[in-house]
């Protein structure tokens, strides 16, 4: 249960803004990324497991995994440089 002095805090309001704010950076991307993680690791499960599968499965869901995990580094990278520049700062403007 919350306290009625948290929900009417402003300093509290103004984390919650600047932590949702950081969370939200590049959303897409990184579900972008988290799918192609998964696309391309289903693709490479898909070349090991089958016995006639192409030999371009093994280059595309390699390629599809090297790209997806790189987007991730490239937005906790971004992240992070982006809080470094903007940190919290409790005495908001008013």
């Amino acid at each position: 249960m919350s306290e009625p002095a948290v929900e009417n805090d402003p300093e509290h309001a103004r984390r919650l803004a600047w932590v949702n704010k950081v969370r939200g950076l590049h959303r897409n991307k990184r579900m972008i990324g988290f799918a192609g993680i998964v696309a391309g690791a289903g693709m490479l499960m898909w070349w090991k497991m089958t016995p006639h599968a192409p030999d371009w499965a093994m280059w595309t869901g390699g390629g599809i995994l090297a790209a997806s995990w790189l987007l991730f580094i490239f937005v906790i990278f971004d992240r992070w440089r982006y809080v470094k520049n903007n940190p919290y700062r409790t005495d908001a403007p008013t």
